[in-house]
């Protein structure tokens, strides 16, 4: 059986005329066993219908744009950043295509809120305006790897020990989940409650989202390696039961 091809979209913001993708994300994937390939942002059925035989798991990456918060059903805060509808649309019809065929996902960061907001749930538009914490969320420092702490809770795809489990994760957004998607399960919070990750209930679709970037410590630390490792083996399973 050849190596799982590994899809994840590409970064833009709405007035770059470049797409971008930051070199960890996919040399997580292929460290871990994964064939990645980065996805131009074409919003078409025809273009995915076209790729889409070729792919065996999909990752929602991060991006320095946030969600229209229209789509789930608010006007913009003052302190909202940037929005891409052309990402949007993107999003919306790569996680409707994986839900519709049970593709393995992973969704870091605004790929975690865009999964969110697809499944009916809310966010936090400004963490430091709208969510009282100690705790700096939003920190771009490449000499600060590990930043807050995150509560795994136990027998969940983050923690399969059967107790709860801690450890230090980076962090560098400032929206987050405030109502969960239907059928999403909570199973990490950061120290001051900010829910960090969530995984579906639905056991023979993997699904999981991350708030933190476990791709910039793939390498680093046990926990960033069996985010990876994990993903990669549910993409294989997915692919023998094809």
């Amino acid at each position: 059986m050849r190596q799982p091809i590994i899809a994840i979209q590409a970064q833009k913001l709405p007035d770059e005329k470049f797409y971008r993708m930051p070199v960890k994300y996919t040399a997580a994937i292929y460290a871990h066993g994964g064939i990645p390939i980065i996805l131009p942002l074409i919003a078409s059925q025809d273009y995915l219908d076209q790729i889409w035989p070729l792919l065996d798991g999909l990752v929602l990456s991060g991006c320095h744009s946030d969600l229209n918060p229209e789509l789930y059903g608010e006007s913009p805060h003052a302190n909202l950043g940037p929005v891409s509808a052309e990402r949007d649309r993107f999003d919306w019809l790569l996680l409707q295509r994986a839900h519709e065929e049970q593709l393995p996902l992973l969704g870091i960061c605004r790929g975690f809120q865009s999964l969110n907001v697809f499944r009916g749930g809310k966010l936090l538009q400004d963490v430091p305006s709208q969510f009282a914490t100690p705790i700096a969320h939003d920190v771009d420092d490449p000499a600060k790897t590990f930043v807050h702490g995150v509560r795994l809770a136990p027998d969940t795809l983050l923690n399969q020990t059967q107790q709860e489990a801690r450890f230090q994760v980076n962090s560098e957004h400032h929206q987050a989940v405030r109502e969960p998607g239907k059928g999403l399960k909570p199973i990490g919070w950061s120290e001051d409650g900010i829910i960090e990750a969530v995984q579906s209930e639905e056991a023979n679709h993997y699904v999981l989202g991350l708030q933190w970037h476990p791709e910039r410590t793939h390498d680093l630390d046990e926990l960033s390696q069996n985010i990876f490792e994990n993903f990669i083996q549910a993409v294989i399973a997915h692919q023998q039961r094809r």
